[in-house]
Parts: C-alpha cells; sequence; structure tokens
C-alpha cells in the first residue's frame, strides 16, 4: 500500500510491541485486554505477510521467514509460565481468507451437568435448576433436521444449512446427507491409520496388552470387507516396542510399520495358492535408532524415509541386506535450511513429490508447518504460518492437487494453498479448547469436504468447505478420535477411536444406568426403516420437526453464545418427545460424564471399549445395521 512501510521495518515495529507488552504484560490487571493486546501483534505478523504476498513483492520468501521468527518467539512466551496463555485464538484469517466455525457448539452434557450439581448443592440449595446460556440449551435429537430418511441416525444436523451438493453431484449429496451405513469392530489402542492408495488395505498401528505396551499391527483386506462385517487381523510384528507409524505401499502390496528404533514391512501380496497370508510376512527390517524415530514416508520408487532432527534417513529397500538387527540407511538427507528442525508428522504431497511436514514444540522448540525437498538436498521448499498450536496431522485430496488440510492441538483446522503461506480457511473445530484430533480431505464429485475429529468431544463433523459450514456431526460411541482414513474406492470413512472410560487394566468405569427415548432405540430405527421401505425410495417419511433457530432476546444482547441453537423454552413439544423406553433402559450404561447425552443422536449409542468405525456412504445404505451399546453384563 503506498505510504505504508516496508515489511521489515513493519515486523521490526511488531518486535518492538512485542517486547513492551513483556515488559508491561503484569501492570495491565484485565486479563481480556491484555488477551487482545497479544492478538493484534500475532495478526499483525499475519498482514505483513498477507500485504506482502498481495503486492506481489520480490522478497516474499525473506519476509515470511522473518514472519516465522517472529510468531514463534511470540508462541514460545504465550505458552510459557511467564506468558501464561492457556489457548489462543485464530490469527491468520482475513476477510478473503475467513475464519469460520460450527453454528452449533455447546458445552458438552458433563460440563453442564456439572454446573447444575454444583449450583443446586453450594449456590443455591434446594433451588430449581437456572436459567442456563443458550449455548448449553440442546434440544433432543427429534428437533434436529434429517434430510433423507436413510441419513443414519448417529449423525446430527446443523439447522438451516442448504449443502452445496446437488442431484448433478450424487456421491456428493449422498455425504451431504450422511446416507452411511456403519460397521464396527474392536481394535487395541491405534495410535497411526493408514488406506493403501488403490485402498487394498488399512493398516493400523496399535498398542495391546496390559497398559498397551504391547505392539500390535491391525490390518483389514478389502477383499475380505463385506457392508455388514468387517474382518481384520491382529498379529505381533515382533518389534521391541509400540509402532507409532504406519504406510501402505500399494503398487509393492507392502505395510511399513515404525517402533522408536526400527522399520519392518510386511507383505500383503498374495501367495501361490491365490490368498493372502493371514500372517503377514515379514519382507524388511530397518534399523533407524534413536537418531530417526520421527514419521515414514514411501516414495514411488519405493525409497523409505524416516524423520530424524535435522536430517532424514533414506533407505532403498531393493537394496536392503537381512544385516541381523535391520538394515542401515542407505544415506541421510540434511534438512538445509535448519538443522535442528524434527518433524513430529509429516505428509507426502504427490503432486509436487515434497514432503509436508509440521513439529510439536516439546520436540523441536517450534510450531512451524514446512514443504520439504528431499530429493533435492532437503531444502525448505515452503513456509507456511498461522498455526497456534502443534501440527499433528496433515492430509491432502487427489480432487486438488493444490490443496492441503492441518489438524492443529490448538483446536483448528486450517486449509492451504501449497503455493500460497497463510491459510485460505480457517476452521474452529471446538470451542472447547480441545485439539483436532484428525483431518481428512475428500472431493466428492469435486465439492471440496473436510471431516474434523474431536476428542473430548467425541465426534466428527463434516464441513461443507464451498458453504464454509459444518453441516453435521456423526458419532463415535462417546469415544475420543484417535485416527481417521478415507477410502476412496468404497467412500467410505475409517475412524479409529480410543474409549476414555475403560482404565488401564480393561475395566469399565463412571457409568450409570441409561435414560433411552423411546425414539432412540434400535427398535425405533427399524420402524423408520420399515416405513420407508413400505413407501418406495425417496424422502417420502416427514422426517422429525426442525425448529429453525430464532434469535432470542438474550442472543441479541450478545449473551447468547452465537447462531443456530434450539431454544428449550419452546412451546411447541413433540409427542412422546421425553418419553423414556424404561425396559430397554434398564439394560443399558451411559457415562457418567461424556460430552453427549442418549438424546443427542436418534440412536443411543455407547462403544464401552477402543473402537474403529466404517462410515460407508451409499446411496441405499441399511440404517438399522447399528452395533449395540453398552449394556449392564459386560
Amino acid at each position: 500500500m503506498a505510504g505504508q512501510l516496508p515489511s521489515p521495518a513493519r515486523l521490526d515495529c511488531l518486535a518492538a510491541r512485542l517486547d513492551a507488552f513483556k515488559s508491561n504484560a503484569f501492570q495491565e490487571p484485565d486479563r481480556k485486554t491484555r488477551s487482545a493486546q497479544f492478538q493484534r501483534i500475532l495478526e499483525g505478523v499475519c498482514a505483513v505477510v498477507r500485504d506482502a504476498e498481495n503486492a506481489g513483492v520480490s522478497q516474499l520468501r525473506e519476509t515470511v521467514e522473518e514472519a516465522n521468527k517472529l510468531l514463534e518467539t511470540c508462541l514460545l512466551y504465550a505458552y510459557s509460565d511467564r506468558g501464561g496463555f492457556k489457548a489462543l485464538n485464530t490469527f491468520a484469517h482475513s476477510e478473503d481468507e475467513p475464519w469460520i466455525d460450527d453454528i452449533m457448539e455447546n458445552a458438552g452434557s458433563d460440563i453442564v451437568d456439572e454446573f447444575v450439581r454444583l449450583y443446586a448443592k453450594t449456590v443455591k440449595p434446594g433451588s430449581p435448576a437456572p436459567q442456563l446460556p443458550a449455548f448449553a440449551r440442546i434440544r433432543p435429537w427429534t428437533r434436529s433436521p434429517r434430510p433423507h430418511p436413510l441419513t443414519t441416525r448417529l449423525s446430527r444436523f446443523r439447522p438451516d444449512i442448504v449443502p452445496t451438493a446437488t442431484a448433478q453431484t450424487p456421491l456428493a449429496r449422498i455425504v451431504a446427507e450422511a446416507r452411511a451405513q456403519l460397521t464396527t469392530d474392536l481394535i487395541p489402542t491405534a495410535h497411526a491409520m493408514a488406506v493403501s492408495a488403490g485402498s487394498s488395505i488399512l493398516a493400523i498401528a496399535c498398542g495391546g496388552g496390559w497398559q498397551a505396551r504391547e505392539p500390535v499391527l491391525q490390518y483389514y483386506l478389502s477383499g475380505n470387507q463385506s457392508d455388514n462385517e468387517l474382518r481384520g487381523v491382529s498379529m505381533d510384528p515382533g518389534m521391541s516396542s509400540v509402532p507409532r507409524f504406519v504406510s501402505a505401499d500399494e503398487e509393492r502390496k507392502l505395510v511399513f510399520l515404525a517402533d522408536d528404533e526400527s522399520i519392518k514391512s510386511f507383505s500383503f501380496a498374495p501367495g501361490e495358492n491365490g490368498k493372502v497370508p493371514k500372517h503377514l510376512s515379514n519382507v524388511h527390517s530397518l534399523s533407524s535408532g534413536n537418531s530417526y524415530d520421527g514419521p515414514i514416508a514411501i516414495f514411488a520408487d519405493g525409497r523409505v524415509a524416516r524423520a530424524g532432527k535435522g536430517r532424514a534417513a533414506v533407505w532403498d529397500v531393493s537394496m536392503s541386506d537381512g544385516t541381523p538387527g535391520g538394515s542401515k540407511p542407505h544415506s541421510v538427507v540434511p534438512f538445509a535450511d535448519d538443522p535442528t528442525y524434527a518433524p513430529s508428522t509429516w505428509h507426502l504431497h504427490s503432486s509436487t513429490g515434497h514432503v509436508l511436514c509440521g513439529e510439536q514444540a516439546a520436540r523441536s522448540g517450534g510450531y512451524s508447518c514446512i514443504s520439504l525437498d528431499l530429493e533435492h538436498g532437503g531444502r525448505r521448499a515452503a513456509r507456511y504460518l498461522g498455526h497456534g498450536g502443534d501440527v499433528v496431522r496433515i492430509a491432502t485430496s487427489p480432487g486438488d492437487p493444490n490443496m492441503f488440510a492441518t489438524a492443529a492441538s490448538d483446536g483448528y483446522a486450517r486449509l492451504f494453498d501449497a503455493r500460497r503461506p497463510l491459510p485460505v480457511l480457517t476452521v474452529e473445530t471446538s470451542i472447547q479448547r480441545e485439539g483436532c484430533a484428525d483431518v481428512v480431505l475428500v472431493h466428492p464429485n469435486g465439492i471440496p469436504t473436510l471431516f474434523t475429529g474431536g476428542d473430548r468431544t467425541q465426534q466428527i463433523k463434516m464441513w461443507d468447505l464451498r458453504e464454509q459450514e459444518c453441516v453435521y456431526e456423526l458419532a463415535t460411541g462417546n469415544n475420543a478420535v484417535g485416527a481417521m482414513a478415507w477410502d476412496a474406492a468404497r467412500s467410505a470413512l475409517y475412524v479409529a477411536t480410543c474409549c476414555p472410560h475403560v482404565d488401564r487394566f480393561g475395566e469399565r468405569a463412571g457409568y450409570r444406568r441409561a435414560r433411552v427415548p423411546a425414539w432412540a432405540t434400535w427398535a425405533s430405527v427399524e420402524r423408520d426403516y420399515k416405513a420407508h421401505r413400505a413407501h418406495g425410495s425417496g424422502p417420502r417419511i416427514p422426517p422429525p420437526i426442525i425448529v429453525p433457530y430464532v434469535p432470542s432476546d438474550e442472543d441479541e444482547e450478545g449473551e447468547g453464545g452465537g447462531r443456530g441453537y434450539y431454544e428449550t423454552d419452546s412451546e411447541d413439544e413433540v409427542d412422546g418427545e421425553d418419553e423414556i423406553d424404561e425396559a430397554y433402559s434398564a439394560d443399558m450404561r451411559w457415562p457418567e460424564k461424556c460430552f453427549h447425552k442418549e438424546d443427542y443422536f436418534g440412536y443411543a449409542y455407547d462403544a464401552g471399549e477402543n473402537m474403529l468405525f466404517r462410515w460407508q456412504f451409499k446411496d441405499a445404505p441399511d440404517i438399522t445395521q447399528l452395533p449395540a451399546g453398552t449394556t449392564s453384563d459386560w
């Protein structure tokens, strides 16, 4: 802009403001004012980069690097004891690169119940329950939209959202309407998950046994699966510790599993009898030692790379010689621009051949997201700014060669154009200050769609990126999301979950008798399904009553928490909405502390154990195929 200081001078001014903030931080008694001052510094740094990019300055790369140094200084201070920040709001968005959130965020049933209990016990003993704020008042599932009779009962749609998908984009419409058939399987504790490029195998790196300390490879061959059942195999990979990384090579029919000191590959190629042996044979043993304990990547030519601090080890598996203890790396690629950089997650970007990397501050002292070119001396090809926490997962999609998504510990998912330094879209996945556990980016019929996973919020959210809205969420049976993967061949979303209600000895704890509404039982689902089939295909059954959001006076005054909530004091009631099926509930159990109550989804389901979910999107799913919930005789 005319009359504006050059980028270096603006960054120097912001650095001076940061120093002044540090010096005067404790002189400002109001925490909100202090947070706003710090927020403006972060936003100012990103504005310098944005203005430099828009102006087409020749020194953009240098500006990005200097901005990154200042942002890193800000973040390390913010999360230090001196800074005292527990979380930061997004700071890299703008009017053209917006920040979006979920119109129906809520506090979670466990938080609300605890507040009501403490209020009745200590604040005003014996008084009636207090009027809750809007973000804590969520109506039952019967008051939420249901776009199609075959929409899964384990979904919860947002009101007044019109997705991009139309009849001209049938698969995208199926996904947008959550027409999905659910299949589940018990799994050990999952640390990472991968689907091969051709969808021949789903492989999961797990920890099993007591305290999940035993190494386990859990896998699912696509040829062995059916619509109604998941048939997995759990095998001991013969490793010294629990594997934390996994990758699958479709062309060579190999699964690569990595623990802290080694990498092993296992073949899923058919034998002479045309069948894959149940216990996959070990093909390669690669010794990475303590120096290379980061994520792994498989290149198109079959080479295997593993990250370390400031460098990556590379093996040419065609040259592996079966050395006792494992083959040593055939080459080492130093990170030319930063000898201290230690990726904690990375993802091979097939369209560029570069590796998209994220780091953890506890591991390498920063929050950087970069693109590394391991083919040309390990140079940094690009840097991406805007993360306020550790980058934990990175995802790409064949539907857009320039787009990638990140999941971060600050509770945001971010969408990047690989050619630009700042996110083009920032997605606030939860108001709970929890990290975004994972992301899956897909393009059904070319429509960009994002799935995000919640830990404490115990759900998966589907976002229409063109509409820039959360369309719905899927249940996880009160489990935390650990990892997600997309099977493009079957339009299926795999979700590995961890049950927080089971202790280290495998015993369930903290459960109560369930209170299941009559409409949230399996029998109710079956009745709906039979009625739909009796009427033929198409959405001919009237959906549940939809109560559109109408702002209350409280909301208009800025105290209600935002758009899209359902008012609890509405006079319109649904017959039988509050009726509890006592006979059904007598045998069912529900966690005392969980994010959703029994009436939040259309089927009351608690997993009670670590579980793998397969949501297969299809035109005519069997919505009665639902897993049984936790019972009293578990």
